[in-house]
């Protein structure tokens, strides 16, 4: 059973430098509302205590909107970098929180999904679950996108439509594998863990956009906007 929710929040969005210079990504409004509040109300369903927000570029506007408010049944509470870490140093430095079968995600991408249809997933070998998608539905610039299941873990495959959707459920036992310096989830820390056939995982075919480029801001603003 999923316990608490660790959302990254600390990128600078470099790729919408023109928007992120004063606002970070997942604070950009969308209809007269944060981002992130989309993606908070879709994971407050799951009811669980808290959810972090972890968070480093422009940390204090977080802190100001977010820290100890509570949605639902959560309480939201922010976790400082002192300087930009990575989505895997993001998790080194929040290793206090981590429980068995935390869910992680991205703050700038939403998904159209049922969370609580993965509520009950429990890890078993592997030290994380990796939520997949097909790349025709994903509106992503994300990487690993070169994936198969087999037998329910995930491995490489050089002709394949699914790809990592940037959803994670992880064991507390990815402590020993995370590093405190800079590193890269999606770059470094998962390729190693896939090659090690300890990733296991399941695909979705929910709609889902990150608003990394202005692209896809433009088409999930219209999305909302006509919703």
């Amino acid at each position: 059973m999923i316990k608490n929710i660790f959302i990254l929040v600390g990128g600078k969005g470099s790729r919408l430098k023109e928007i992120t210079k004063k606002t970070p990504k997942p604070l950009i409004k969308i209809n007269s509302r944060p981002f992130l509040d989309y993606i908070l109300i879709n994971l407050a369903k799951l009811e669980t205590k808290k959810i972090y927000l972890l968070c480093c570029y422009k940390y204090k506007l977080f802190f100001k909107k977010y820290h100890n408010r509570k949605i639902h049944k959560s309480k939201i509470i922010c976790i400082k970098e002192d300087k930009p870490l990575g989505t895997s140093g993001s998790l080194y430095n929040a290793k206090k929180f981590i429980l068995n079968d935390t869910l992680v995600c991205n703050g700038d991408t939403y998904f159209d999904f049922n969370f609580n249809k993965i509520k009950y997933l429990k890890l078993k070998k592997s030290l994380m679950h990796m939520i997949c998608i097909k790349n025709k539905n994903y509106k992503s610039n994300k990487k690993l996108n070169n994936l198969i299941i087999r037998n329910n873990i995930i491995k490489y495959s050089t002709n394949s439509k699914v790809m990592n959707a940037g959803v994670y459920i992880i064991s507390k036992k990815i402590i020993k594998v995370l590093k405190s310096k800079y590193f890269s989830l999606e770059d470094e820390l998962i390729p190693k863990l896939i090659l090690q056939k300890k990733v296991s995982g399941n695909k979705i075919s929910s709609f889902s956009i990150d608003i990394g480029t202005k692209k896809n801001l433009k088409e999930f603003k219209k999305i909302k906007k006509n919703s």
